[in-house]
């Protein structure tokens, strides 16, 4: 039995079944990016060799800050120290804060929590950079790593400093998935061209509308809503469009308010289910439902 699931890839049969990326973002307001250049197992930063004192450190900060993730990351740039990061995507404008550790019982120091909130103790780390943040762990999932090492290679040849690989996102299926830090968007199903026109976009201030996911600080319908709403508008500008508020109408059924640069903009989304099954991991055996979402 175990053998079958290697007779499918997750992300083919995503895009067979014609599953739209609008509305698939993982969820997090803050992104704690730790780099462990080490190989990474299934349960990563569990299976690494990371101090136990710094792993229940980490899990008890997680806990405290609401909406929180951790990755490890990794990338092919010599330097000193251990990276580690925080990005605020919730923030407006979204911040980022850069560390460089001696040892990961540096983290112990560390008052994450307070740094969420914006602690000004740490204004000296903040940092102005984008990152590029490339699922590319295998043992998870082998579509993350067919597909993660090619786009997170195209970025790598123009970008180095700020293009790293890293642990599960969420949404193996929509490989190769990337995270733009801090701003938290996340895209789908790059490839080495789609990656360098991502590059591009970002450099513009704009999206790269055919490929994004989602904003992780915004629920499913919200960020269904705002890419829709993006496409018939066409507006790629990140700051072109700015969510107000939404109003759940009933079930699977939401009204949301933008704002196009002081024009108001309401529309209605609508969940369903598109009536096809897909795998949502290569290992799975179980299948779950196409989701769409649609302004009506």
């Amino acid at each position: 039995m175990a053998e079958a699931t290697l007779d499918f890839f997750c992300s083919i049969e995503s895009q067979e079944a014609q599953e739209d990326l609008a509305g698939s973002a993982p969820r997090a307001d803050v992104w704690f990016l730790l780099e462990y250049n080490g190989k990474w197992g299934k349960a990563a930063l569990k299976e690494s060799p990371i101090p136990e004192d710094v792993k229940i450190h980490l899990d008890a900060m997680l806990a405290t800050v609401p909406k929180s993730r951790l990755l490890l990351i990794k990338n092919r740039q010599a330097r000193q120290g251990i990276a580690f990061f925080a990005a605020l995507a919730a923030e407006d404008p979204p911040a980022l804060y850069e560390f460089s550790l001696e040892s990961y019982r540096d983290l112990l120091a560390l008052d994450l929590a307070a740094l969420a909130e914006l602690d000004p103790a740490f204004d000296a780390q903040r940092s102005k950079q984008t990152l590029f943040v490339v699922c590319t762990n295998g043992l998870r999932d082998r579509c993350c790593a067919v597909h993660g090492l090619v786009a997170y290679q195209a970025l790598a040849a123009e970008v180095p400093g700020q293009v790293w690989e890293s642990t599960h996102h969420g949404g193996h299926r929509f490989a190769a998935n990337l995270l733009q830090m801090p701003q938290g968007l996340s895209y789908g199903r790059l490839g080495a061209e789609p990656a360098r026109a991502l590059l591009a976009a970002a450099g513009r201030g704009e999206l790269l509308l055919e490929h994004l996911r989602g904003r992780s600080r915004f629920g499913e319908p919200q960020q269904a809503a705002e890419i829709l709403l993006r496409r018939l508008l066409n507006v790629a500008a990140d700051e072109g469009l700015t969510f107000v508020d939404s109003q759940e109408l009933g079930p699977n059924r939401w009204k949301m308010h933008f704002s196009q640069q002081g024009q108001p903009h309401v529309v209605t989304v609508q969940r369903s289910e598109t009536g096809r099954q897909v795998h949502l991991s290569c290992g799975d055996e179980a299948t779950g439902p196409v989701v769409q979402y649609t302004l009506v």
